[in-house]
């Protein structure tokens, strides 16, 4: 599938599931905003949203600790419950929070990110770095195929 595909499939009324995965092409890291515009959509950085949801004066980011994908995931359901500029959000440099989690804790995530935020008012296209298999293992590309977007934008 290609990112206007699921761009559309995201974005469709009434669509239960509205998170989808870009495997996006390396040269378009560092790009998101524009990237973004093309799509119609709007960029956000998950780094910096992620570091505004954490408590003032906190230390360390919590990732690390057991559950620490649940962090991330309330992050993204609260992203989804709220009015933003547009009606979909490209949420860039997730990959770089997504690698402070154990292996097995980015799979709680990947299964809890796109089976369980159902029904949501903003809806979420999460790139990822095309190349980046350690933050999206093969057997969870196999199992959310519908979802997942390759390649450069047509």
């Amino acid at each position: 599938m290609h990112i206007r595909e699921l761009s559309d499939l995201v974005r469709q009324p009434g669509a239960r599931t509205g998170v989808g995965v870009w495997l996006m092409p390396h040269n378009y890291l560092g790009r998101e905003a524009e990237i973004a515009v093309r799509l119609g959509i709007e960029a956000m950085d998950a780094r910096e949203a992620y570091l505004k949801s954490l408590p003032e004066g906190a230390l360390f980011s919590g990732l690390t600790r057991p559950s620490g994908y649940e962090s991330l995931t309330r992050l993204l359901y609260d992203l989804t419950h709220t009015t933003h500029q547009r009606d979909c959000l490209l949420m860039h440099t997730l990959d770089l929070l997504l690698l402070g989690l154990e292996v097995n804790e980015r799979q709680r995530f990947w299964s809890e990110t796109l089976d369980g935020l159902p029904y949501p008012r903003t809806k979420l296209i999460l790139a990822v770095p095309e190349k980046a298999t350690e933050i999206l293992a093969t057997s969870l590309q196999r199992r959310y195929a519908a979802r997942i977007a390759y390649g450069a934008i047509e």
